[in-house]
Parts: C-alpha cells; structure tokens; sequence
C-alpha cells in the first residue's frame, strides 16, 4: 500500500516531464519552483520507504503514458474507453469464467457479483471524465490535479480506518500542496482569471 501510494505521488511529476518532452509546454519560473516543491515532497516520502521503490515508480510511468496517449489520441473520450474496454474484455473472462466455477455452480447474480457489476461503472465513469479532461486542459495540470486522489485516499485511511499520520506525511504534504497552490495561483493569472495590480 505504501508503495502503491508513492506511485501516485510520483505520477504528476512524470506527467510534468512528458507535458514539457513531447507535448511543448512552457512554464514561468514560479511553475518551476512549484514542480521542485512538489518534487521535494515526492522525494522526500521516497527516501524514507526504506529501499528503491520499483513497484511506485512502474505504477507511476503507466499512468503517465496512458494520459499521456489519451492527450494525443484524436478520438472521442467514449469511444476511446469502449477500444481499451474491448481489449481487456477477453483476458477478463479468461480469469473470470474458470473462477465462477463449474457449470451449475455459476454465481452471477450473488450479492458478491453484483458489487464486482457495479464496480465496473465506478471504474468506468472517473476514466471517460478523465479522457475528457486531459483533451481540455495541458498535460501539466492534468499532472498536478492528480495530486487530489492519493491525498483524499490518505485522508480516508486516516480518518476512517485509523491509519497512522507520521511526521514523513506531514513534511511531504507541506511540500506538495504549497507547489499544487503555487502552481495554481501562476496557472490562473497565466490565462487570465486572476489579474494581479500593478505596484503603485
């Protein structure tokens, strides 16, 4: 879990990377100083997990690249999850049919099955959003936006299951939310919805 947790932290930081690689987006200064903020708080839980995490940084590049390719693919946002849910398809059944078990013993319509049913449109709705999204908005903030899912995550364990809040949590999200901010405030007054008065 942890690991799988720094994944996600690292994830905008890759985003970052590409936006300025291949997509040709240019920051100001105080998006840079957000980025090695946000990149000092993401090193920061990475040092203290103890050992190189392979598994945090795998995580991290596949769901970089996948916005990444959403953000070039010219094709609708429905029809683009529909290809990707058609090829998963097949090896789902290949799992999911020799696990229902044999014929006579199919639980489709159990209780446990349905919640794995319903699931399918929890998952689906936030990805057609997100292909959405990263169409309107440059790669980088789609970057720092996703910064909100581990941390709420995070706040769930928290608050619901009672997981520990160390000292790491707590310098490293000083770090990331004061860049997320810093970036935000620079990002609006880059496209004009905040106007900033010139010194007397």
């Amino acid at each position: 879990m942890v690991q799988a947790s720094l994944g996600y932290y690292i994830n905008p930081l890759i985003s970052i990377f590409f936006s300025m690689l291949v997509m040709k987006e240019t920051f100001t200064k105080a998006q840079w100083f957000s980025f090695l903020l946000a990149g000092a708080g993401v090193a920061y839980m990475t040092v203290n997990v103890g050992a190189f995490p392979w598994v945090s940084f795998a995580l991290a590049m596949s769901f970089a690249v996948y916005g990444l390719l959403k953000k070039m693919a010219a094709i609708p946002a429905i029809f683009g999850l529909t290809v990707e849910t058609a090829i998963v398809t097949p090896l789902a059944l290949v799992y999911l049919i020799p696990a229902s078990g044999f014929p006579g013993e199919v639980t489709w319509f159990s209780s446990n099955s349905l919640l794995v049913f319903s699931a399918g449109a929890v998952t689906a709705i936030p990805l057609l959003l997100f292909t959405s999204g990263t169409k309107r908005i440059p790669l980088s903030m789609v970057g720092f936006l996703q910064y909100i899912a581990p941390t709420l995550m995070l706040l769930i364990g928290v608050f619901m299951y009672n997981e520990p809040f160390t000292s790491v949590h707590v310098v490293a999200f000083a770090f990331i939310w004061t860049g997320l901010l810093l970036y935000t405030v620079e990002r609006f007054k880059k496209t004009g919805h905040i106007k900033v008065k010139p010194s007397v």
